[in-house]
Formats: structure tokens, C-alpha cells, sequence
């Protein structure tokens, strides 16, 4: 087979005639500059390659089919362009930025992908007012897209049971929200009833022309009806290009990638606002949810009974109340992350984030400080629960010194946590490696803690070696945590 590559969608699709006007003047038909344009892309997983030496230019304004059977490597190629995913060779430029120019992509680029990346105990809106303040935008436009999309009626229900139709259409809005000249569907039409399937092409003919579009589809029929022009993919490389030829004018130049009428950018959150909204939105989940709360309590509470009946002898003994107090913020902290994975693994509305041009290091900070707020709950709960199986009422006298110790502890695993529950989401074992990873550099924060309380229940004082090491700790994994989060995000 002849080598299609590079392809270039720049030529104009055939003119028609039009039976009052005769032909198309192709003047008309002119193209613009490309919008989105791949220069020998390869990306491997492992020993598969999912894209093989890709290159392709597409002009703005132009709606793009990219067709191929399951595995092909569609998928992959959205998510290349959109930068879910780093190529393994080759460049990708969106509008002149490349992917180094991660918050600049995220501005031009609407994506809709397998997962819908919204979060379940958000309603409709709060989810996208949630995209909406990262990316600086004013609560009007929510509402503007909300009223375009016709989601006014479920809009302040939880996201959680919502049909698969209405899901996505509240993600067809999010990628909308911040009006972009590039949007991106991954298999738009999969899993739709016949309804919201015509409720999505109408959509996409409203959006056709003022921006340039690509999605993915088996469905050659629905192609054809819905874009300028076809490509096909199989095995990773690109096979064959061809216009639908539109029995309609194909739609005027709209002077380059961004639509006429695009509207002025406003200034994206910060990192400290990015992680200031993340800490709220964890607060509502769980508030809502209770889920953490309520089953790590039932779980501090039933070990504290089963150590402290093991361990009655030792009732009062500093070392055993010391060893069963950490005991249980281990494990209380371990379900608390093993929940927090499950949240934000389920439908990856982490990456949804990432889309919204959240700063990592912003998202990082604020999961930081959720979870340890979350976890410091816990820690107190479970404290109280030492001192009164263990009838160690000490604990208590010495508790604005221990809420030191404890909370520096605490710091320090939610750090190391939350980036183990973003590597656990590319693993096969997925929330079963958590333990095998978080116990085991868990180590040093319990050993600090353990003496740390010991020597605070027989002096009445901080020990200021070991509170140095639990500041260490947790100073040394917030700096990791800041720097690799990003890379263990994409995997």
C-alpha cells in the first residue's frame, strides 16, 4: 500500500453546483492555515505501538472523521492531540503551540473522551462551575452552555445515575465551556440511544464551520453525514483520506484555527487557586458522600477494641498505647487513600482536570491538603478511642503537643499517598498495590511517631530529633510529590 504520510486534509473538498447559482466558486473553498497538525507521530505502550510514524495537517473549520476498527489507534490519536498522553516520537502542534505549551493547548482544545471525567457527587453544574473557575471563566458562561446544551431541568441533580446519554452531554458542555476553536470527540456517538444521537448530530451541524472538529466513530454512514472529510486509520498508521463531498457549500474560511466571535480569553487560576478549588471540591465529595468517614471510623473503632483487648495487660504501658495509636493511622490513612483512589479513578475525573488547564503542581497541593484534613479527622477520632480503651487519659494532657507530632505525620503520608493513588491508576492491580507501596515508606513517619508519643507520654515534652524527621519527611515528599506528579498523571 502506498505511503499516505504526511497527509494533508489542505485541499479543498470538491465544488458543487448549486442549481440557481451554477458552481461553487472555488475561492470560497480557500483553506486556512492548519489548525492541528502531527509530524510523524509513534506512541508504544510497552510492546505495543499504538501510532506508527502519523503525520497529518488539518486546516481550521474543518470537521474531521477519523474512522478505524477497536484498536486501531483512534483513541490514542485524540488523546495525543489533546495531550492526555505524551507521543513517543514525533511533534504535535494545536494552533502554533505545542505540548510544551500545556496551559496555552488547554485553552484552544475542547475534549471529549471514553469517560465522561465527572464527578459523581457534584451535580451537573457544580461540576462544570468546578472547570469554569479553573480556567478563570465567570459563572454566565456555565449558565450560557447549560441553556445551549438543554440541560437546564438535571443541572442541580448528582451527576451519580445519570443515564449514559446525559453524561455525556454535561461533558460535550464542559468541553465547550470555554467556547474553544479545536474540539476533540473520542467515539462521540458509542453507547447513545437513537435520540441523543440525533440530539448530538444536530449539535455538531450547529458547530460545523465555526471551529475545527475531530471524532472518532466505526460508523461510516455517520461519517460521512457528519464531517468535511475522512481518514482512516488501522494499526497505527493512516491509510487513506477522502472528502465526503458535501451536497451543501462547504462552510467559508473562519480566518484561520480561531472561529469568528471567539471569546477573549480570561486569566486561568493559579496554583494556589487551583489548589484552593480542588481542597473544596474533595470537602463537598466527602461531605456529601460520608463514605470515608464513616467506614474508616467503624474500622478505627473496631481495631482499637481488638488491640486493646489483646493488649490489656499492657493498658496504660506508653510503648503499647504509642504502637496502637499508630497502628491505627496507618491503617485508618491507607482505607482513606484506597477511597480517595476510588473517587478519583472512577470515570477519570482526575484527567478532567488536566483538560481544564489545571496547574498539576496546584492540583497536587490541593489533594495534599484535603486528604490530610480529612485524615487528621480520623487521627482524632482515633486518638480519643486509645484513650479510653486503653485508659490512657495521658494522651489527652499532652494533646496540643501530639496534634504536632500527629499532624506532621499525617502531612508526610498524604504526600507520599496521593501520588502512589495516581501510579496505582496505571497499574493492572490498580487500589491492591496501594498497601504493597504505602506501608513500606510508611516506615520512617511510624518509627518517628511511635518514639515521638513514647518519650511525650513518660516526659511530657516534643522530642526535638524525631519531630526533625517527621518535618523531613513530609517537607522531602511534598518537593517530590510537586515535581513528578505531572509525569505520573500521564503515565
Amino acid at each position: 500500500m502506498t505511503d499516505l504520510s504526511p497527509l494533508h486534509l489542505d485541499a479543498p473538498p470538491p465544488a458543487t453546483s448549486d442549481p440557481a447559482s451554477g458552481p461553487m466558486p472555488t475561492s470560497v473553498c480557500t483553506p486556512p492555515p492548519p489548525a492541528v497538525r502531527l509530524e510523524r507521530i509513534s506512541k508504544t505502550f510497552g510492546a505495543v505501538r499504538a501510532l506508527d510514524d502519523v503525520s497529518l495537517h488539518i486546516p481550521g473549520g474543518t470537521t474531521v472523521a477519523v474512522i478505524g476498527a477497536n484498536g486501531a489507534g483512534k483513541s490514542t490519536l485524540l488523546a495525543t492531540i489533546a495531550g492526555l498522553t505524551l507521543p513517543s516520537s514525533g511533534t504535535v502542534t494545536v494552533a502554533g503551540t505545542t505540548a510544551a505549551d500545556a496551559e496555552e493547548r488547554s485553552a484552544l482544545l475542547g475534549a471529549l473522551t471514553h469517560t465522561t471525567m465527572l464527578y459523581d457527587h457534584l451535580t451537573g453544574r457544580e461540576n462544570l462551575e468546578l472547570h469554569a473557575r479553573l480556567r478563570g471563566l465567570s459563572r454566565t458562561r456555565v449558565e450560557d452552555v447549560i441553556d445551549q446544551m438543554g440541560l437546564a431541568e438535571m443541572a442541580d441533580r448528582p451527576t451519580a445515575g445519570r443515564s449514559h446519554g446525559t453524561r455525556k452531554r454535561l461533558a460535550l458542555a464542559r468541553a465547550l465551556l470555554h467556547d474553544p476553536p479545536v474540539l476533540l470527540l473520542d467515539e462521540p456517538f458509542a453507547g447513545l440511544d437513537p435520540a441523543s444521537s440525533q440530539r448530538l448530530m444536530r449539535t455538531l451541524e450547529t458547530l460545523r464551520g465555526s471551529r475545527t472538529i475531530l471524532f472518532s466513530t466505526h460508523d461510516l454512514a455517520r461519517a460521512t453525514a457528519a464531517a468535511d472529510r475522512i481518514v482512516e486509520i488501522d494499526a497505527g498508521r493512516i491509510t487513506a483520506m477522502r472528502s465526503t463531498a458535501p451536497s451543501h457549500p462547504p462552510p467559508a474560511p473562519v480566518g484561520g484555527p480561531h472561529r469568528a466571535g471567539h471569546q477573549e480569553r480570561t486569566q486561568p487560576a493559579g496554583m494556589l487557586r487551583n489548589a484552593w478549588e480542588i481542597v473544596r471540591k474533595d470537602l463537598v465529595v466527602e461531605a456529601r458522600s460520608r463514605a470515608m468517614a464513616t467506614s474508616v471510623l467503624m474500622l478505627a473503632v473496631l481495631l482499637a477494641t481488638v488491640l486493646g483487648m489483646a493488649f490489656e495487660p499492657l493498658a496504660g504501658s506508653p510503648h503499647a498505647v504509642s504502637g496502637v495509636l499508630w497502628v491505627l493511622v496507618a491503617f485508618t490513612g491507607l482505607h482513606g487513600l484506597v477511597r480517595s483512589f476510588d473517587e478519583d479513578a472512577r470515570d477519570d475525573a482526575l484527567r478532567g482536570l488536566l483538560l481544564a488547564g489545571a496547574d498539576p503542581a496546584g492540583i497536587y497541593l490541593g489533594r495534599v491538603v484535603s486528604t490530610t484534613l480529612v485524615l487528621l479527622g480520623l487521627a482524632g477520632a482515633a486518638t480519643l478511642t486509645v484513650a479510653v480503651l486503653f485508659a490512657a487519659p495521658a494522651l489527652l494532657h499532652v494533646l496540643p503537643r501530639l496534634l504536632i507530632v500527629v499532624t506532621l505525620a499525617v502531612i508526610g503520608l498524604a504526600a507520599v499517598g496521593t501520588i502512589l493513588t495516581v501510579l496505582a491508576r496505571h497499574s493492572r492491580l490498580g487500589e491492591t498495590l496501594l498497601p504493597l507501596l504505602f506501608l513500606p515508606l510508611a516506615v520512617p513517619v511510624l518509627l518517628a511517631g511511635i518514639e515521638s508519643v513514647v518519650i511525650l507520654l513518660e516526659v511530657g515534652e516534643l522530642d526535638g530529633g524525631w519531630v526533625r524527621v517527621l518535618v523531613a519527611y513530609a517537607v522531602g515528599m511534598l518537593a517530590a510529590g510537586t515535581v513528578v506528579f505531572d509525569h505520573a498523571v500521564e503515565g
